[in-house]
C-alpha cells in the first residue's frame, strides 16, 4: 500500500480524507494512462482489456470521490414536481425510475462498462425495495 493507505487501525475522518484523495488520484491517473493505451493498442484482446480497465478506474475514482466528506447543497436544491399526495407521488416517481432503468439496462455492455451495469442493478434493487416497503 502507498503511504496514504497504510493500515494502523480504524480510520478517523482526517485519515479517511487522505486515503480517499490518494485512491481517487491513483485511479484517475490509471484511467488516463490506460485510456491512452486503448487507441494505440493493435491487439484486440489487450485493447478491450485496457478499455474495460480504464472504465473501471474512472468508476473507482468516482467511488472514492463520493467517499470524501462533503457539504451538500453546493448549487441549490433539485426539485421534483409533486402534484398529488406525497406517498402516491413518491411511488409514481419510484415506478418511473424503475421503468427507466429497465429500459436502460439492456443498452449497457456489462463487460465494457461494468460500473454502469452495477449502478443500474444496485439502484434498481434499491428502488424496488423502497416500493416493497411503501406503506399500503
Amino acid at each position: 500500500m502507498s503511504a496514504g493507505t497504510e493500515s494502523t487501525g480504524t480510520l478517523g475522518i482526517v485519515d479517511l480524507v487522505d486515503v480517499c484523495r490518494d485512491m481517487r488520484s491513483r485511479n484517475r491517473a490509471l484511467f488516463g494512462q490506460i485510456g491512452e493505451w486503448v487507441a494505440d493498442e493493435s491487439d484486440p484482446a489487450l485493447q478491450r482489456w485496457f478499455a474495460v480497465g480504464s472504465h473501471r478506474h474512472a468508476w473507482h475514482a468516482d467511488l472514492w470521490d463520493e467517499r470524501l466528506p462533503k457539504i451538500p447543497m453546493e448549487g441549490g436544491r433539485d426539485s421534483v414536481l409533486i402534484t398529488t399526495g406525497r406517498a402516491d407521488a413518491y411511488r409514481q416517481h419510484l415506478e418511473q425510475m424503475v421503468a427507466d432503468l429497465d429500459e436502460l439496462s439492456p443498452r449497457i455492455d456489462a463487460t465494457l462498462d461494468p460500473s454502469t451495469a452495477r449502478v443500474v442493478t444496485l439502484v434498481r434493487a434499491d428502488l424496488v425495495d423502497l416500493l416493497d416497503r411503501a406503506p399500503t
